[in-house]
């Protein structure tokens, strides 16, 4: 009876971590990383690879695949899955985010019962549900990320209920033990790297050598089986984590090292500063271990069950520490270590209470329900940090919800283009999760959103979703009057963008909103577009006209354009021929541009049909003269179902050579067919 009554109290704290969970709100839109786990998800839904995989973060991708198929079946929108998803983004990953919220709090009910159960301690059961509330990073991430994470969380909560069946066991060094360590190490590993310190914990507490090769065995099976949807993506994940260990830079950047000396000890006291409660913790746990190491019954002490889990515990949290430190600029990446200091705080008193007698031992059983007190009482003081946060995030939504209303009402004659890569809007969040999906969706995003413009800061191109629009093109479709939507908000980025071309007249801004007019006549990159001076010559051909000895396609100037190899009449847009390049890596239609100069414009044209998003127009120029640019996706289409493609470029200053090629290349499985070329140059 007295038990049922501790499992009713035990609903309490999971209870209050779903309710404030559900009122918590997150930045609406937001791209890195709601988006690419959203539609990478959806490739997994569709059965297809993934694209993202630095994290890993798989086993996320795979979560969400899952929620999304199971959140469609019961929705009656009436769209296919693909529609369904990227016309409704936010609702989906609203969606993801909830259905962690209510995973992570039946996850804290079940690591409250059992380890009531296990330990038959209600107050070490309320501990372990109390801990995460000592971290505002922890509980902040679980609210409003859909992300490795929240997952994160729950497996460090499931390998803490694993912990006390080991402890609790009878037969400690069962197989099964090891085999269920390496499982959850696997799992963890494919969900983030930050748990790789964690992986020693195993190795410390089994017993027996057979079983601690058993576990680390059964690691790489493990990693494997949950990492399957990234598997074409393996050499880039080792590349990625080979250079995140061998530089110094965050991301893989900066020296070659493994540690910047400068900077890494300032970064272990910054994290110290930022993480009070886990440092504090921790520290209790080592003076403990340090007296109990020098104590007289040392050898009976340090075999002890209790002391060993404790020491794997404080290594792996130290682990963690010294790796993020590395590259330290934000407190989620200590995740594992924060979500394992309720657990110290418990195994800290089952040592001192193996170790006591008599009146000690009541002295102990008295000390946890005050720890519990002492708990409560530092997530008291940390509701201003979490109300801080969450106004801060209603404070953004509002900025976005307004400027969209502004947009409505006062700029309907502008085209609206959006910073690309970082701007808080639909646009932006679906660009960002697209082309960390491998642009499955990018078809079917063109379709639903047609005005999906933006100009990428990175590349200094106008672009419709993937496909680079040339400037002249650009003003030719949507006019003079363009807005930048998003950005840029830093002066860094400002500088970024008018290094660019273009000159900027700031309209209004908010808290994570900016927007501005693109002041056309005076913009470098469309004086040298719209300006480009009179045409010098055309060169065109529907490679209907050849040489006399039919070996060459000619141009209109009856010049040799190209060889006739790839000639096909199975579809054509004018005329009869076409030229097909039928598959992987096919190349055709090599014509020679020479007496090109720095400076010179060129603007080349050709309409293509069928094949995948892997299929480019190419200009580029020989090895001693490192030139190249190549077409993303295509400007229009006809009623034909003719796509034109376009490149417009201009030699720059530094090139020294006096020829270019201009070539057609299929780098995808599907054939695909070009017909009517045009190379115009200003």
């Amino acid at each position: 009876m007295i038990k049922r009554l501790q499992i009713t109290f035990l609903v309490f704290v999971p209870l209050v971590f779903l309710i404030i969970g559900f009122k918590f709100d997150r930045t609406k839109f937001g791209t890195d990383p709601e988006s690419a786990y959203l539609l990478n998800g959806l490739n997994i839904a569709m059965g297809r690879s993934v694209g993202h995989y630095d994290n890993p973060g798989t086993t996320v991708q795979m979560y969400s695949a899952v929620v999304i198929r199971v959140t469609h079946l019961f929705r009656s929108a009436g769209n296919d899955l693909q529609t369904d998803v990227l016309a409704n983004s936010e609702y989906y990953i609203e969606i993801l985010r909830y259905s962690l919220i209510v995973m992570n709090a039946c996850i804290l009910l079940m690591l409250g019962v059992v380890a009531l159960l296990l330990l038959e301690n209600f107050w070490a059961g309320l501990l372990l549900q109390l801990a995460p509330f000592l971290s505002v990073t922890l509980i902040e991430e679980c609210y409003t990320k859909v992300a490795p994470e929240p997952l994160l969380f729950a497996t460090i909560a499931v390998l803490i209920m694993l912990l006390l069946k080991f402890y609790t066991s009878i037969g400690p060094a069962k197989v099964k033990f090891a085999l269920w360590f390496g499982l959850l190490a696997g799992f963890g590993l494919a969900t983030k790297m930050t748990f790789l310190p964690v992986l020693i914990v195993p190795v410390i507490v089994l017993n027996g050598r057979r079983n601690k090769w058993i576990y680390i065995a059964s690691i790489l099976p493990s990693f494997i089986l949950f990492t399957l949807p990234a598997a074409t993506g393996y050499l880039h994940m080792a590349n990625w984590f080979l250079n995140l260990g061998t530089h110094t830079g965050t991301y893989g950047a900066g020296n070659s090292g493994i540690i910047d000396t400068s900077k890494y000890f300032g970064s272990l006291i910054s994290i110290a500063i930022n993480n009070k409660a886990l440092i504090i913790v921790m520290l209790l746990a080592v003076v403990l271990l340090v007296l109990l190491r020098f104590a007289g019954q040392k050898p009976k002490t340090v075999k002890s069950k209790e002391f060993r889990i404790l020491l794997a515990i404080v290594l792996a949290q130290a682990g963690s520490i010294l790796m993020v430190a590395k590259h330290y600029h934000s407190n989620h990446y200590l995740f594992p270590a924060l979500s394992l200091s309720g657990f110290v705080i418990v195994l800290i008193f089952a040592l001192l209470k193996s170790k006591a007698s008599g009146k000690w031992r009541r002295v102990l059983e008295f000390s946890m329900p005050a720890a519990v007190a002492a708990v409560i009482g530092i997530t008291l003081l940390n509701i201003p940090f979490l109300t801080q946060a969450y106004k801060g995030y209603r404070l953004s939504n509002q900025s976005t919800n307004e400027t969209v209303s502004i947009l409505d009402r006062d700029y309907k004659g502008f085209a609206k283009v959006y910073y690309y890569p970082v701007s808080f809007n639909e646009y932006s969040s679906l660009r960002w999760g697209n082309v960390y999906s491998r642009q499955y969706s990018t078809q079917k995003l063109t379709e639903l959103f047609p005005l999906g413009l933006f100009y990428n800061a990175w590349d200094k191109t106008f672009q419709l979703w993937e496909t680079n629009i040339p400037v002249t093109e650009f003003v030719k479709k949507y006019g003079g009057r363009i807005l930048l939507v998003g950005g840029p908000r830093t002066p860094e980025e400002y500088a970024v963008v008018e290094q660019g071309g273009l000159k900027l007249k700031k309209l209004f801004d908010s808290r994570v909103q900016v927007v501005y007019e693109i002041d056309t006549a005076n913009s470098i990159l469309f004086k040298d577009a719209v300006q480009a001076g009179p045409r010098l010559s055309t060169l065109k051909s529907d490679f209907e006209t050849f040489s006399a000895d039919g070996k060459w396609i000619l141009s209109d100037k009856g010049t040799p354009l190209c060889r006739k190899e790839a000639l096909d009449a199975s579809r054509t847009r004018s005329g009869t021929n076409s030229i097909k390049l039928a598959g992987m890596d096919c190349y055709g239609m090599e014509y020679e541009v020479t007496d090109v100069r720095p400076g010179d414009r060129y603007e080349v044209v050709i309409w293509q049909q069928g094949g995948s998003r892997d299929v480019f127009l190419v200009a580029s120029a020989g090895s001693a003269d490192p030139f190249y640019v190549q077409s993303k996706g295509n400007v229009d289409m006809d009623s034909k179902g003719w796509k034109k493609v376009m490149l417009n470029f201009k030699m720059p200053p530094s090139f020294k050579g006096d020829k270019i090629k201009i070539y057609l290349w299929n780098h995808g499985n599907s054939p695909v067919w070009y017909d009517d070329f045009q190379l115009t140059r200003y």
